[in-house]
């Protein structure tokens, strides 16, 4: 796909733009806490992608790439616009790939899904910056820790913290 779009073709363009825009939304989220400015951001890089597109074959992991480049762009806006992230989390929530539920477990899934919602709200936020990129994005350590610019073992003990907050919590609201 990456050679295709270095050529010119649009309509692989298309179709990488289509595979990772919501994705990239969400994490520029992250850091921006602004849907507006997360689909700008998000918009501005693929913008750079089209317009320089004939680097790309120099690309060797083009999600690795694209996230990375969405990092920098939301942090120049962080610092060109002077913005200050707002702590409202929830616009983008944790998606959850899960089979349709039965009838009569609709509303235990719902208040189950809530629940885990709010577990990973208040996990601290790198950590739940991190683990969004794992588990919704279902990006791999070691690309998250390329495009974060930190160790692999920071990645794993940031998952591991995680883990673990979100089983404590979630043992607290079902057990009590």
């Amino acid at each position: 796909m990456v050679s295709k779009i270095a050529k010119g073709d649009q309509k692989a363009f298309e179709e990488l733009y289509c595979l990772y825009y919501k994705q990239l939304c969400q994490f520029a989220f992250l850091i921006l806490r602004s849907k507006e400015l997360s689909e700008e951001a998000v918009s501005d890089v693929f913008f750079n992608v089209w317009i320089n597109r004939e680097q790309l074959t120099a690309v060797r992991n083009i999600r690795s790439y694209l996230y990375s480049a969405v990092r920098n762009q939301a942090i120049n806006y962080l610092r060109a616009k002077n913005i200050h992230p707002q702590d409202d989390i929830n616009v983008y929530e944790l998606e959850m790939e899960s089979p349709e539920p039965l009838a009569d477990n609709v509303m235990e899934h719902e208040q189950f899904r809530e629940l885990l919602q709010q577990a990973f709200d208040e996990l601290p936020e790198r950590c739940r910056m991190i683990a969004r990129m794992h588990y919704n994005d279902q990006l791999l350590y070691k690309e998250i820790a390329e495009i974060l610019n930190v160790s692999r073992k920071t990645v794993e003990a940031q998952i591991a913290i995680a883990i673990r907050k979100i089983k404590e919590t979630l043992k607290k609201s079902l057990f009590f």
